[in-house]
């Protein structure tokens, strides 16, 4: 109150008594003009009255003073030039010995602004207080954003004397203030989705501001998701665990929202920046340009978050999609923030390679050597769930190479990611996500090599059946017999054909294609190529 008084616009107010209570804070202004309005009072409320209730009441007067210092009320101001011409001695006694501020207010000053000059004040006085220029410019340097982001939690905490947990979702890093209050373990227990008997409340519309409540335990807590391109970047969590925040402390949680924002606005560009370097290193790393660590830590110097330890063992990863589908580099922006909270910065890179291919090196080291793989496979199936509504027609589809012990030979990982796709691509044609080690001996096989030419030299077997009209039914029956293990009654019935007709196919496919299927070594080239059934299709296209 004290600091109120001394603005300028209330340069004609006045204490008429309890001036030592000056030290209280208000929180809002509300106007009394009711005899039980007092009743809803509820700590903190700077209140203005015209006196009406109390010119001929002064027993009313004494019993408002005293419930609303028991409640906790900021001061009580009075028009006196109105209904009460002098405020009564014991009034002013009483105010004086409860230190409860007793105002004057001029009589031509109108309510309405009295509540906006109270709300400007209080705004200004917090962005003052939460912004502290000499503060931050003693404690951090220009780059340094997390700890001014650690300065605005704190202040925040003081401000709305609520203990605040901030959860960086880039990062995944916590900073709680104080320190310690919360572990990742409580937050993630505390969070909405693990709750099964909660209240939502909106609390801001405008920034998506809620309030939980844990009906089983009665706690509750206010929490908002700060956004850039409409990707969550960090989540501020107010807890309530003393008092409810109100209509003033929100003030103050939207301006620290303002600040955070620009801080990761920051943020956001300098890794938009960084993301280059990605690509440029990515594929600077394929090509074997950076054949030594030495070439690989100078090439390295000029990325600030480059968190890898180049020591470790990686496995290359690749995301590839349809030739017929916009360029990667055309969608850069929606790929890197899809990737950017799902990939932790300190345990891989990726960047685009080319308009249809994105790499992702991933350190592997803290990985049981016998998990490698499947716990590879699993991290990148539930990213590849994540990421297919963004790229829902753009048949993706991920390669996953060796494990390589030295980050500068990750060339081998990469071409068995790629190998993987286009190889699995015909022998695993359902499949999304393949390994190098699932091809197993068509790892061997060099898919450049298998073009038209390619395919009526190394594919004899089966390459003349393309040439007959009937060329998808008799591979189909191939196929399907081969499937069977030779076996014609089986066929039959997969196909719904008479045995005597699989028996007319077969016979007819053996004497087109001169192969005998009752050699092993035979049967085995005919369905490694009908492995590639499709290929030979476009190749005699």
């Amino acid at each position: 109150m004290k600091e109120i008084l001394q603005s300028k616009f209330f340069d004609n107010y006045h204490v008429l008594a309890g001036g030592q209570g000056l030290d209280r804070e208000a929180q809002a202004v509300v106007l009394f003009d009711a005899p039980d309005g007092y009743r809803w009072l509820k700590g903190n409320e700077f209140v203005i009255s015209s006196g009406y209730f109390f010119k001929d009441n002064i027993d009313h007067f004494k019993d408002f003073i005293k419930f609303a210092n028991d409640k906790g009320v900021a001061a009580l101001g009075i028009k006196v030039d109105r209904y009460m011409k002098d405020i009564p001695s014991d009034i002013i006694k009483l105010c004086n010995e409860l230190g409860f501020p007793l105002i004057y207010i001029p009589y031509d000053a109108p309510w309405t602004t009295i509540i906006n000059a109270v709300n400007s004040i209080a705004i200004n006085r917090f962005i003052v207080r939460i912004n502290d220029s000499n503060y931050i410019r003693g404690n951090t340097t220009s780059n340094d954003f997390y700890k001014k982001i650690a300065i605005i939690i704190e202040n925040l905490s003081k401000e709305l004397k609520c203990p605040i947990t901030l959860r960086d979702t880039l990062d995944k890093n916590i900073i709680n203030y104080p320190g310690n209050y919360k572990t990742e373990e409580d937050i993630n227990d505390l969070s909405e989705d693990n709750l099964t008997n909660y209240k939502k409340e909106l609390l801001c519309d405008r920034l998506f501001i809620y309030r939980i409540t844990d009906l089983d335990n009665d706690t509750s807590w206010v929490e908002m998701e700060i956004t850039i391109d409409n990707t969550p970047v960090t989540r501020l969590i107010v807890w309530e665990d003393k008092r409810k925040i109100d209509y003033y402390d929100l003030f103050a949680i939207r301006l620290s929202y303002t600040l955070l924002l620009e801080i990761y606005t920051q943020i956001y560009v300098m890794n938009a920046f960084e993301r280059k370097f990605y690509d440029d290193l990515l594929i600077s790393l394929f090509n074997e340009e950076l054949d030594t660590k030495e070439k690989l830590i100078k090439s390295i110097k000029g990325i600030q978050n480059f968190k890898l330890n180049i020591d470790n063992k990686f496995v290359c990863l690749v995301i590839r999609q349809g030739k017929d589908n916009p360029s990667f580099y055309s969608i850069r922006e929606k790929i890197y923030n899809t990737l950017l909270l799902r990939v932790p910065k300190d345990e891989a890179i990726f960047g685009i390679i080319d308009d249809n291919t994105i790499a992702i090196i991933q350190d592997v080291s803290n990985i049981n050597e016998e998990d490698i793989i499947d716990r590879v496979k699993d991290n990148i199936r539930d990213i590849l769930n994540k990421i297919q509504k963004y790229f829902e027609n753009n048949n993706l589809r991920v390669g996953i190479g060796e494990v390589i012990e030295d980050i500068c030979k990750i060339k081998r990982s990469y071409i068995g990611a790629l190998k993987a796709i286009e190889m699995g691509h015909y022998i695993y044609p359902e499949k999304k996500i393949i390994t190098f080690e699932e091809l197993g001996p068509f790892g061997l096989f060099r898919i450049e090599n298998i073009d038209s030419k390619g395919f009526e030299n190394n594919f004899k077997s089966i390459y003349p059946l393309l040439k007959e009209s009937n060329s998808d039914e008799l591979l189909t029956t191939l196929k399907v017999f081969l499937e069977s293990e030779s076996n014609y009654n089986i066929s039959a019935q997969k196909l719904f054909l008479h045995s005597n007709t699989i028996r007319y196919r077969i016979s007819k496919i053996q004497e087109i294609c001169k192969i005998n299927l009752e050699d092993p070594i035979e049967r085995l080239k005919a369905e490694i190529g009908l492995k590639f059934i499709e290929a030979f299709k476009k190749a005699k296209e």
